[in-house]
C-alpha cells in the first residue's frame, strides 16, 4: 500500500477552539482592504480545529484575513445560515464543507452570482457552484480502509459501518470505497449494520454499544469520521472484546493515537486537514488575484477540478515513525 507523507500534516488533540459562529468577526471587504476568506466546517471537533490551523498558517503567510466557522455539530440548515452571513459581509471567498450538498446549492450559487468565489474542502458539493474541491479522494480512501480490514480479518467475517452522515458526500464515499474493497477483494467479508450518528458523541457509542448486543458474532467496526473510532473503541474495551472486534477508521486526533498505542483500534486513515485548510485559503487567494481557471492550472487541480490532499494509513508498528514525522514538520503532537 503506497503511503503518503505530506509537510503539511497536522497532529491530532489541539484543543477545539471553534465554537457556534466562533472566529474573528471579519470585515466588510473593500479597496485598500485585505482580503477575507470566511471558512466553514461541520462541527466542533479537533479534525476542524486542525483545519483551521492551517487556514491560519496560509493568512499568515499571505497577508489575508480568515474568518473560521463550525457549527456546533452537523447542521445542515445553521451552515446555510452561516453561509448566507458570509454573503452579506462581503467576504472575498468562501471554502466550505457541506453537511449535506445539496442544502447548499442556491446560496453557493447566490455567492457565485455576487461575485464570490467558492471552494468545497474535506467534502464536496458537486452539484454546487463551487470551482473546485479540495481534499481526500475519499472514495480511494474508503478503498484503503476495506482493503486495510480485509487483511486484518484474514479475509471472512462480520463489520459493522459507523458514521456521521448518510447525506455528505465524504462519507458516502467513504462508504462506496470501502464496500467495493470488500466485494472485489474480500468477499467473505459482510457489512451486517450501518447507522449515524450526526457526529454527536453520545450517539456514536451508544450505537456501537448496540451493534455489539445486537450481533455477538461481530468481527470489526469501520468508523468513518472522526468520532466514530474513538466512539467505537470504547464500546469494545467496556464490552471486554478487544482484540476480538477490529476497528479501521478514519482520522488522526490524539484520542486515536492513544487507541492505536492500546491496540483498541488495528489502524486508522489519517487525512491532512492542515493541508485542506491551508490549501483553501491559497487557492480563494489565487483567484482573487488571478482568475479562477489559472489558480486551478496553477495548482494542478485534476481535469474534474479536484485537488487531493492525501492520505497516511497509521498503525501501531508505525506509530513511533508517524509521531517523528510530524515532530520533525513542527506540527504539535499531544495527548498520545
Amino acid at each position: 500500500m503506497k503511503k503518503y507523507i505530506c509537510i503539511a500534516l497536522a497532529a491530532g488533540a489541539l484543543a477545539c477552539v471553534a465554537t457556534s459562529g466562533c472566529g474573528k468577526k471579519a470585515p466588510r471587504s473593500g479597496a485598500g482592504a485585505k482580503p477575507v476568506f470566511a471558512v466553514l466546517g461541520k462541527s466542533i471537533h479537533p479534525y476542524w480545529s486542525e483545519v483551521e490551523v492551517g487556514c491560519n498558517a496560509a493568512a499568515k503567510d499571505l497577508g489575508v484575513d480568515v474568518n473560521f466557522v463550525v457549527p456546533p455539530k452537523e447542521d445542515a440548515n445553521l451552515q446555510v445560515s452561516r453561509l448566507q452571513g458570509f454573503i452579506a459581509k462581503g467576504v472575498s471567498g468562501i471554502a466550505f464543507a457541506a453537511s449535506d450538498p445539496n442544502s447548499v446549492i442556491r446560496v453557493i450559487a447566490d455567492a457565485s452570482d455576487r461575485g464570490i468565489p467558492s471552494v468545497a474542502l474535506d467534502t464536496d458539493a458537486p452539484k454546487s457552484k463551487r470551482i473546485g474541491y479540495i481534499g481526500t479522494d475519499n472514495y480511494t480512501a474508503g478503498h484503503i480502509a476495506g482493503e486495510t480490514l480485509g487483511k486484518i480479518l484474514g479475509g471472512k467475517g462480520k463489520v459493522a459501518i459507523s458514521t456521521g452522515s448518510l447525506s455528505a458526500q465524504n462519507s458516502l464515499d467513504r462508504m462506496h470505497g470501502f464496500e467495493d474493497a470488500l466485494k472485489h477483494k474480500f468477499p467473505a467479508v459482510k457489512v451486517i449494520s450501518l447507522a449515524a450518528d450526526k457526529e454527536d458523541g453520545a450517539n456514536a457509542l451508544s450505537i456501537a454499544q448496540a451493534a455489539l448486543q445486537a450481533h455477538p458474532d461481530l468481527n470489526a467496526f469501520y468508523g468513518v469520521y472522526a468520532i466514530n473510532g474513538p466512539a467505537c473503541a470504547r464500546a469494545v474495551q467496556g464490552a471486554g472484546k478487544v482484540g476480538k472486534v477490529h476497528i479501521v477508521c478514519f482520522d488522526t486526533t490524539g484520542e486515536h493515537m492513544k487507541y492505536i498505542k492500546a491496540g483498541v483500534i488495528d489502524a486508522t486513515v489519517g487525512q491532512r486537514p492542515y493541508m485542506m485548510g491551508y490549501k483553501s485559503v491559497e487557492f480563494l487567494n489565487r483567484v482573487k488575484k488571478d482568475g479562477a481557471e489559472k489558480a486551478l492550472a496553477d495548482m494542478k487541480f485534476s481535469k474534474d477540478r479536484k485537488l487531493d490532499t492525501g492520505v497516511d494509513v497509521v498503525t501501531k508498528a508505525g506509530l513511533e515513525e508517524y509521531r517523528a514525522k510530524l515532530k520533525e514538520l513542527d506540527i504539535p503532537v499531544s495527548g498520545w
